[in-house]
């Protein structure tokens, strides 16, 4: 089958872009007279809408496009993530959520101030606004990349990138919050529908069916010849692999903990939410549902696997695992079908990369300009202001996309990125939630600093030693899969020192 768009892909894709400017209309329509109406939609969200937003923003373009290439190229190691998941969840639902919420914030640090002062409340929300703005701009190359290898060329990365973030500022700088919630379930929808499309498409071009892809998946071969199972659920079990399922799962823990907890991207669509305890139950189920759609996307990536064996032209040049399902939705599948695959690829990508956008924004208002460029300010000048903030993230997104064009395996990276800075501020916002310690605010940014710095050089060292051919086992073992300490070292190390330093 021919690559390229045709007529009829091309209206589809042309469709989801009218209706996501249609709902943003809608919901600029809405006075603006605060920023928590502009940012949080006045906390009117119903539930199910929150918790579709949630997943919106969980699930990303790295899920859609990096998770099958986990699939086809590895195992399904990476769902055991996953399983840290459900305890995060719960946590945050019971523990950190209820603090917030307590306080009535649009900026979670605002909490943080309450009780550990100004100075730490700035450290957290500077570390979110880094975090998030290098992970959110992996997730905008993702899409460039997919819509790159869609277009056939004919559109750029450069602009593939400027088109995603201008459609992304066009419904989201419109009507703030409630236009984010809303077009995010529209694209939750489109996600999970797009996948289950995928795979039972795959599934009639794969002789055999699903059977002869869960034997393909049994027997798979690595490029050294090696054969294995990519369905190993029970060999993680074994002794020898139980130290790296007990890694994945604490892992899995802390780091969803910081995500689900710690991060205003994700809290801030909790927030919204016009129920506070069905806010913690959307947050739970969430939790939940994490695993199933995690096993979709890479099942999704062991079918390519399958069909590349009978199809040998489905791989033939290619050089990146990431590159696997945009090139089967490209050249595989039907016009029509494709614009809609193309359009759920966007919908994966726009709905973790709008909230990010919006997050970013509040932080930066509420944060840092409010309190030392905006007093005396009005609320209605405020939010005139974070409009702007918004078209300026957007272009820090479209720059930063442009320098990071040749990176790839996004899946994990956009985890290491991440690995950095959230063990420090799941550390802080830790001791500011379940003790009654009182910390100097510059003694926790030196720990927070610390941190980062220590783990940070681990890694960049690691990554040079491994570069350059070490045989040691140590530097090899920390690139490839130790990396994940970093963020559990900096959840207990900054409470560690906050403990030592605390006033007697």
């Amino acid at each position: 089958m021919s690559g390229g768009l045709g007529a009829l892909d091309t209206t589809v894709l042309v469709a989801y872009t009218a209706t996501l400017a249609g709902i943003g209309w809608w919901a600029a329509r809405r006075t603006h007279r605060t920023t928590d109406d502009y940012f949080l939609a006045g906390r009117s969200i119903p539930w199910l809408i929150t918790t579709a937003s949630f997943l919106a923003t969980c699930i990303s373009a790295l899920t859609f496009v990096g998770t099958p290439s986990e699939g086809y190229g590895a195992d399904f190691r990476y769902l055991f993530s996953n399983v840290g998941d459900i305890g995060a969840a719960i946590f945050v639902a019971l523990v950190l959520l209820p603090f917030y919420q307590s306080h009535k914030v649009t900026s979670i640090y605002a909490a943080v101030e309450k009780k550990m002062g100004q100075l730490t409340r700035r450290a957290c929300s500077g570390y979110f606004i880094a975090t998030r703005t290098l992970a959110a701009t992996v997730r905008i190359v993702a899409i460039a990349k997919v819509l790159e290898v869609v277009s056939g060329g004919s559109l750029s990365f450069p602009v593939c990138v400027i088109a995603t973030v201008t459609v992304i500022l066009l419904y989201t700088t419109a009507g703030g919050g409630r236009a984010i919630a809303w077009t995010d379930t529209m694209q939750f929808c489109l996600l999970i529908g797009g996948g289950v499309v995928a795979l039972f498409y795959i599934a009639a071009h794969v002789p055999g069916g699903f059977g002869a892809i869960v034997e393909a998946g049994r027997h798979a071969v690595k490029p050294d010849g090696t054969v294995y199972d990519k369905f190993n659920f029970l060999e993680m079990f074994k002794a020898r692999n139980m130290g790296l399922f007990f890694l994945l799962a604490i892992w899995g823990f802390f780091n969803s903990s910081a995500a689900y907890g710690t991060d205003q991207d994700m809290v801030q669509r909790l927030l919204a939410c016009n129920d506070e305890r069905k806010a913690r139950w959307s947050l739970i189920i969430s939790g939940l549902v994490s695993i199933p759609i995690s096993g979709l996307f890479l099942f999704i990536g062991v079918g390519l696997y399958a069909y590349a064996k009978t199809h040998p032209a489905l791989t033939a040049g290619m050089t990146d695992n990431d590159f696997i399902f945009p090139r089967f939705i490209l050249t595989e599948m039907p016009h029509g079908l494709r614009g809609l695959m193309l359009a759920a690829v966007a919908s994966a990508a726009m709905g973790s990369s709008d909230s990010a956008l919006a997050s970013l924004a509040t932080a930066f208002t509420v944060d840092f300009y409010q309190p030392i460029w905006g007093r005396g300010r009005s609320e209605e000048e405020l939010v005139k202001s974070s409009k702007r903030f918004f078209v300026g993230f957007g272009l820090i997104f479209i720059v930063l996309a442009l320098l990071m064009r040749n990176l790839d395996n996004l899946l994990w990276l956009a985890f290491r990125m991440v690995a950095f800075t959230y063990g420090p501020l799941l550390g802080t916002i830790g001791v500011a939630t379940l003790t009654n310690w009182k910390v100097d605010g510059r003694k926790v940014l030196g720990m927070m600093l610390f941190c980062t710095l220590v783990t940070f050089g681990l890694e960049m060292a690691a990554w040079y030693m491994t570069a350059h051919g070490t045989t040691s086992v140590f530097w090899q073992q920390l690139h490839a899969t130790y990396w994940r300490l970093y963020v559990i070292f900096g959840a207990l190390a900054v409470p560690a020192g906050c403990w030592v330093m605390r006033e007697r």
